[in-house]
């Protein structure tokens, strides 16, 4: 059985995938550190009934999926979001891929983002930190709603080439 100490330590060092994984559900990360935070609290009351990382893992993204979805219902009286098949497909390639430590490609899309024009990190900001719409981003960019997701996607694209050069120079 885990112990306080090993609980705290693997909700601690899986934070990001963790938040991440329920800002899929809350489709907002401010929302998504806020379960994080309050399943945290939750995780330590299950000392004693935790068998493994693995068995914890999966625990916790169960009982963040179920209180963020609360959590909406309560703000929103409903949830619109991915259906349980869908989520049951994310589920299973996280489960596969939770424990496995990836702060390499973290690091290099830090790295990567700091590379970023001041303008491009602040559309990365505005959309991923403060949850902002395309209709707020192109009115930052003073520019046509369709032409803001034409810039998100080259971010997109020029990050991904950056983490994946990054990552293909720490294996040389």
């Amino acid at each position: 059985m885990l112990t306080t100490e090993e609980i705290t330590e693997i909700v601690l060092r899986q934070r990001l995938p963790l938040t991440a994984h329920i800002a899929t559900v809350t489709r907002n990360f401010h929302l998504a550190e806020d379960v994080y935070q309050e399943v945290c609290v939750k995780a330590i009351g299950q000392v004693g009934k935790l068998e493994s990382p693995q068995h914890l893992m999966n625990w916790f993204r169960v009982a963040s999926r179920n209180r963020a979805i609360d959590v909406i219902r309560t703000r929103e009286g409903r949830y619109v979001g991915l259906s349980d098949e869908a989520m049951s497909i994310l589920e299973s390639e996280w489960t596969e891929t939770s424990l496995v430590p990836d702060n390499d490609r973290v690091d290099a899309l830090s790295q990567c983002i700091e590379s970023l024009s001041e303008r491009s990190r602040q559309i990365v900001r505005m959309r991923y930190f403060e949850n902002r719409s395309g209709k707020e981003i192109a009115s930052f960019m003073d520019a046509k709603i369709a032409s803001a997701y034409q810039a998100i996607a080259r971010i997109h694209k020029a990050l991904a080439e950056c983490v994946r050069r990054r990552m293909e120079a720490e294996t040389v």
